[in-house]
This record gives structure tokens, C-alpha cells and sequence, in this order.
């Protein structure tokens, strides 16, 4: 059955759960839009065909599932709290407060269990996908990160998504400078005006604990543009992801990988005698008595998630030590995108293994839409107090 939903606010961000609502209509049923005044309400009626209305106690009356509350910044906090007061399932979006006050209203609330924020960037299908490898430890400990996508609030809600608890977090920097670059689009789309604009931007650098940081750079000209790129770097102990490609070691015990990835390079049998001369300190007790090649149990290598070079090759020689049994190289894979004949995106996978699936196929959502549907769904949680706590620290941030 399809949930009822109540959007509390008619604005620019409010009509992307319109759309996401009317998209899945054996999911979702937008019960009303509540707006302030009637000559709005009046106009949006006509133009979408929608129950858009300033009757509040009649949205109170239809006892909707989940309230939206998609209003301005400045009264986003009381309305979310006002609805959830009422018993509603309340999801708010961003940010949960601008300022002291309204993050200590938000921390001390005592419906605050009822408030959920709509933090859609974690959402994202390659964020998702990237998380996944993560989670599986594919880079050791993470240690640090280099992030330059999102700003301010969002930006710290992705930092704490990848990198995890952020209550210890302090900054040790942060600096702000105008840039000046051509404009080459907005929210209307892309624009060949060729003017000049000044951006600010923006660079803090934080201490989630001893030994481990990450180096925040924004500047709102990345939202939309033609010519600045954006990006996500996350450094480990075991490796490191520059947007959507992985350079990672693994330690090879299983003598069964071991002999795959020999055979791979020198061929199954004996090796050539000038290869095994010049690898004679590399392959100890990798030949049996008649000279063919054998697992190492000891031996330990790195692989990654594409071969752009051999397995076991010369290149890996002067990392060789005899006494730690080690040899290290490095390779890169990226995250495959697969898309259906319409180009949505189906999947997202990574040497063969799918990470993550389109469960709206066909819809045509934008990367925000895909997210707002997960939260819609249930399939998406971010805590009031997270939210709090990450836009508290984005306030200590150089604007």
C-alpha cells in the first residue's frame, strides 16, 4: 500500500519529492502540499494538479505517514519540531539548523526520536558503491581524506559517512579567499554568457583523532559548472581511492592464490632459466624437485582490482626484502557503471561483483531524487543528532 505523505513547504526543494512522489505512485501518495498563502496555493494547484492547500488542520486531519518538512532554513527547525510535537514521523531536510539555538532546541527536544534528516548525499549510487568497498576494509584503516564536493553541512555529513565518528573532531585550519572564475551555469541549467563571477572559497583542514584527517575545500562554483571538477580521495593504510578508482595491497596467504598469480606471469611448468636466474632471491622454495613452480605460503604481494602490470614482475625486485618474504605492487581498478538502453543507471560493480542496484529503474532520478526516494521508503536514516552535530561543526568552518 502506498504511503501517504504531507510536503510542508512549496519551494524549489520541496517539488523534488513532488516529483519523486508522482514517479512511484505504488509506493508513495502525496496527500496535500502545505503552503502559506492562498494565491500560491491557487497557482500550483492549477499548474500541477495537486491538493495544494493553507489549511493546516485539514493536513492534520488526513493523518499522513510521514511529514516532509521542506521549508526555508530560517523556520525549518520549529515547523520540524511543531510536526513531530503532533505525533507525526517527521523527515526534515537540511540543515538541522544554522545557528547555537537552534541546534541546542533541536539536541534537548523530546520528540526529537520522531525527526529524521534528509541528508541525500550519502545516498548517492557511487557513494553507496564506494562505502560498500570500504566497509569490506579493501583499504586497511582509513587515515585520511581529501574531500572537495559538497559544502559546509553536506559536506560534513559525507566526511562523517566515510570516515565515521566525528565527536572528537577539531579543526586545526580553515581559511577562506575569493576565486574568480567564468560562470558556466546554475540552477536553471548551463550558460554561455562568458561572464566572470567571484566565488568564495573555502579550505579547513580537521582532526577526527590523533593521526587521522581530512582537508575540506569548497568552492560554489563546483555545483555547477563545466570547467572545475569536484573529488573524493580517501587515503588508508592498505590504500587509497581517488573518486571512483581503488590502488589497494593484499596480502596473499593462500597458496592457491599465490600459484593463480605466478602462473599468471611465468606460465604453468618449469620457468625459463634466465627469468628464474634473475628471480632466484624472489622465487626461494617456489619450485619443487623437478623445477615446477609451487606456492610460497610466505610469500606476500599486493594485488588490486585490474592488471595493468604483471602479477610478479622486475619491477618488484628492488622492493624485495629476503628477510621479510615481502614484494608490493600496484595496480588500479575503477567502479563500472552499467547502464540500461534509456542510459539509466542499472548498477554500479566493481571486478565483476555488483555493489549496488537501481531500485527505481526507468524513473530517469537525478542522483538528489534516488536519495530523497530512499529516505521516502525507510530505506535511509541519518539522526537528528548526527545532523546536529555535523552542521555545528560546519559553522566553525571559514566561510
Amino acid at each position: 500500500m502506498a504511503k501517504n505523505i504531507l510536503i510542508v513547504g512549496s519551494g524549489w526543494r520541496a517539488f523534488f519529492y513532488y516529483r519523486v512522489i508522482k514517479a512511484l505512485p505504488e509506493k508513495f501518495n502525496l496527500v496535500a502540499m502545505l503552503t502559506r498563502t492562498k494565491e500560491k496555493a491557487e497557482r500550483l494547484s492549477k499548474e500541477y494538479g495537486i491538493n495544494v492547500t493553507t489549511n493546516k488542520e485539514a493536513c492534520i486531519e488526513a493523518k499522513p505517514e510521514l511529514v516532509v518538512v521542506a521549508t526555508s532554513k530560517t523556520n525549518i527547525v520549529d515547523t520540524a519540531m511543531e510536526w513531530a510535537d503532533l505525533g507525526f514521523q517527521v523527515l526534515m531536510e537540511t540543515p538541522a539548523g544554522v545557528n547555537e539555538q537552534d541546534f541546542e532546541k533541536l539536541t534537548h527536544f523530546q520528540n526529537k526520536d520522531r525527526i529524521q534528516v534528509a541528508e541525500q548525499y550519502h545516498r548517492y549510487p557511487r557513494f553507496q558503491a564506494m562505502k560498500k568497498l570500504l566497509d569490506e576494509n579493501i583499504l586497511g584503516d582509513l587515515i585520511d581524506m581529501n574531500l572537495s564536493f559538497c559544502h559546509d553541512y553536506h559536506g560534513v555529513s559525507l566526511i562523517r559517512f566515510f570516515m565515521g565518528d566525528l565527536s572528537k573532531a577539531k579543526v586545526l585550519s580553515s581559511v577562506s579567499y575569493p576565486l574568480t572564475m567564468l560562470e558556466t551555469g546554475a540552477r536553471a541549467g548551463v550558460t554561455n554568457t562568458g561572464q566572470l563571477k567571484e566565488y568564495k572559497r573555502s579550505i579547513t583542514v580537521l582532526e577526527i583523532e590523533k593521526n587521522r584527517h581530512v582537508t575540506y575545500d569548497f568552492s560554489g562554483v563546483q555545483y555547477h559548472t563545466e570547467i572545475k571538477s569536484s573529488r573524493v580521495n580517501i587515503q588508508g593504510s592498505l590504500g587509497e581511492m581517488m573518486d571512483d578508482r581503488f590502488s589497494y595491497a593484499v596480502k596473499a596467504k593462500d597458496k592457491n592464490v599465490v600459484a593463480a598469480v605466478a602462473s599468471e606471469k611465468f606460465g604453468a611448468g618449469k620457468l625459463a632459466y634466465g627469468v628464474a636466474a634473475g628471480l632466484s632471491g624472489f622465487l626461494t622454495n617456489m619450485e619443487d624437485e623437478s623445477g615446477v613452480l609451487k606456492a610460497n605460503p610466505d610469500m606476500k604481494f599486493s594485488l588490486s582490482s585490474s592488471v595493468s602490470s604483471a602479477a610478479i614482475g622486475y619491477s618488484d625486485l628492488e622492493d624485495y626484502s629476503e628477510a621479510g618474504k615481502e614484494s608490493y605492487e600496484y595496480k588500479s581498478g575503477k567502479l563500472e557503471y552499467n547502464y540500461d538502453s534509456k542510459r539509466d543507471l542499472k548498477s554500479i560493480s566493481f571486478m565483476g561483483r555488483e555493489l549496488w542496484t537501481n531500485d527505481y529503474l526507468s524513473c530517469g532520478f537525478t542522483n538528489d531524487e534516488i536519495g530523497i526516494a530512499d529516505f521516502l521508503s525507510g530505506k535511509a536514516s541519518y539522526s537528528l543528532d548526527w545532523a546536529v552535530e555535523d552542521a555545528r561543526l560546519a559553522n566553525t568552518f571559514s566561510k
